[in-house]
């Protein structure tokens, strides 16, 4: 889909997607960790947000390719012991993949505790993904998989 978009629209929908992501991390920035905290790190908060709202499309869809692949092996393996009964479930953990980033990235770019990281990631996250679902053309890169 990014290459059938115009590419002004895909920076502008990658803007309006860090802004929001990046006012959802200063936010809770300032009432989880602290208020000093979130003013020291905005800009680097900004960056971060840049990042995930980059990544997190790629990282979903590299990891349901990769986790489909493994799942489809397993329900063939399934299938030969009895036939029909196989069911390919693995893919339902590429939202674990990509939370799992998110805290790494928060983790050391923006310099938090594993503590912070993990709340700020799972209210960051849950905004991204409430975002995706209300402008789906924010995703721009969930056609490619």
């Amino acid at each position: 889909m990014i290459l059938q978009t115009d590419i002004f629209l895909t920076i502008v929908y990658i803007l309006i997607a860090s802004i929001l992501l990046w006012l959802m991390l200063w936010l809770s920035a300032r009432l989880i960790i602290s208020k000093s905290y979130a003013v020291d790190k905005k800009f680097i908060l900004l960056i971060a947000a840049i990042i995930l709202v980059i990544l997190v499309p790629l990282v979903g869809s590299g990891a349901g390719f990769i986790l489909g692949l493994l799942g489809d092996l397993f329900s063939s393996l399934r299938n030969l012991i009895t036939p029909g009964q196989g069911r390919n479930y693995v893919v339902q953990l590429v939202p674990i993949v990509v939370f799992f980033v998110f805290m790494v990235i928060l983790k050391f770019i923006a310099g938090m505790d594993w503590r912070d990281a993990t709340w700020i990631s799972f209210i960051s996250l849950l905004l991204l993904y409430c975002l995706y679902s209300l402008v789906p053309e924010l995703d721009f890169m969930g056609s490619l998989v």
